[in-house]
């Protein structure tokens, strides 16, 4: 039996407080998700964002975006009394600033007041390995005015037990914990509702970690850094159907011997972690865990595009034979999309990983037999790298192969839409999943309804003015 959801970040739901959170309004699209009958609700990853405010660029691979916390939540756990709460106008797109200036305050008050009742020295022992690096990070990004770790005094290049020892007790270092801790209590609560309704949460896990990060200024060893800490080749991908330049995201590379050397640890308690609140993790860039394009960077500067990278081949094997053995593989999703190659569809189909298939994709060169789809992929209209699909078709030229293939699909397999155009289109590609042999849908929200360009969430290969969109009004 067909089972479907729905792609919608918790910073794009409607609240009062300028961005999405783990409040009221999750429950209430958790409601929605339940009537409506959706078996899925999938997320972007939830870390704490840095430049550009970017999911898949946080400055920590494990700790808790602070400001997706509910003010609501913290009035019911008594952090915060009604009379505190402070609103900012309705808008479809998320003000960052707005956002920080307003929850910032929200969030130092109900942080204390949770240390005044709750054992945060055990909290932080109990999540060291990550914790203490992220709070010591947080600590000497503000002493030092940036997060450019590489350019900070000699003694704070590399995190120690010692560096967070000297800041254990600071403020900022117990409140960021309490926050930490705030997050997780606020998500176990919501992610027991999902369970409740018998919804499924997919989470998502980026590959490559920000260079301006915790865990690459705690774990230089495994990336390809020089002695100073600065990279000597840089992530990206070749040309592709998003960049006529390829994509350039400037993250640092992994050294996989390295890895492979610690028994993939970062790795295995980066899945551990999310594990314990989603139910299906999709596996960002699933290709770079099979062969990835490096871009060196000659006498240490950043290129300019990803042109003059090369195909590099990872451990895969070694990788997902220490993953299964911990994890099965049961609970993931190969995002496969870009240049795939055999050895990377040998890797995904021999540990019985799903893959995904983009509606938008598959009319460019014929009209496809989506009756006869792989039943085990996961199927979308698009994902959040995607243009919404009426953006999509209004960008298409009047006479491209896009738009005459879908047309003649219709006329065979959906004669009731006559021809495709800007009001049905969305719902066309919804149907069209329908009809396909997969088992598996998942609709981007802005496509259920019907929504256009303004309401896309990414550009590829942009640093800025993304992850904004939000729905105007609770659904």
């Amino acid at each position: 039996m067909k089972q479907s959801g729905i792609l919608l970040h918790i910073s794009s739901l409607c609240t009062d407080y300028g961005i999405g959170d783990l409040g009221p309004e999750a429950y209430r699209f958790a409601d929605y998700l339940f009537r409506e009958g959706h078996k899925f609700w999938q997320i972007l990853p939830l870390n704490h964002c840095g430049y550009g405010n970017s999911p898949y660029n946080p400055i920590s691979a494990f700790a808790w975006n602070p400001y997706l916390i509910s003010p609501e939540r913290l009035v019911h756990d008594k952090l915060l009394e009604e009379r505190e709460l402070i609103t900012l106008p309705h808008n479809d797109m998320v003000d960052y600033n707005a956002v920080r200036k307003l929850k910032e305050d929200l969030l130092t008050i109900a942080a204390r007041r949770y240390l005044e009742s709750h054992d945060i020295d055990k909290y932080i022992q109990d999540n060291a390995w990550h914790l203490k690096p992220y709070l010591t990070f947080l600590k000497l990004k503000e002493l030092n005015g940036n997060d450019k770790w590489y350019e900070w005094p000699h003694v704070q290049r590399a995190y120690s037990e010692a560096l967070y020892q000297e800041y254990a007790n600071d403020p900022l270092v117990r409140e960021a914990a309490a926050l930490q801790a705030i997050f997780e209590d606020q998500f176990a609560h919501l992610k027991e509702v999902l369970i409740q309704k018998g919804i499924k949460l997919i989470g998502d896990v980026p590959l490559y970690l920000s260079y301006e990060s915790a865990e690459v200024w705690t774990h230089q060893e495994f990336f390809d850094l020089d002695d100073q800490g600065r990279r000597l080749s840089v992530a990206g991908v070749p040309p592709d159907a998003f960049s006529a330049s390829g994509q350039l995201w400037g993250n640092p590379i992994y050294r996989w011997d390295r890895l492979s050397d610690n028994g993939f640890e970062l790795f295995h308690r980066r899945f551990r972690h999310i594990l314990k609140f989603i139910d299906l993790l999709r596996l960002d860039h699933f290709i770079g865990y099979v062969n990835y394009w490096k871009v060196p960077c000659l006498e240490n500067k950043i290129p300019e595009t990803a042109e003059t990278g090369g195909w590099v081949r990872a451990l895969p094997e070694a990788f997902f034979g220490s993953i299964k053995e911990e994890f099965g593989t049961q609970r993931f999703i190969a995002e496969d999309l870009g240049i795939l190659n055999e050895d990377v569809c040998q890797v995904r189909d021999s540990l019985g990983l799903p893959g995904m298939i983009i509606l938008q994709f598959c009319f460019e060169e014929s009209v496809p037999d989506v009756q006869n789809f792989p039943s085990d992929r996961f199927i979308y209209t698009g994902t959040h790298d995607n243009n919404t699909t009426l953006g999509w078709w209004n960008e298409l030229s009047t006479n491209s192969s896009s738009r005459l293939n879908l047309s003649v699909f219709c006329k065979r397999f959906l004669p009731q839409y006559e021809l495709p155009n800007a009001d049905n289109v969305h719902q066309i590609l919804i149907d069209i999943a329908r009809l396909s042999g997969c088992e598996r849908m998942i609709f981007p929200m802005q496509d259920i309804l019907g929504l256009g360009i303004d309401a896309r969430m990414n550009i590829p290969g942009t640093a800025l003015g993304n992850w904004q969109w939000r729905m105007q009004r609770p659904i």
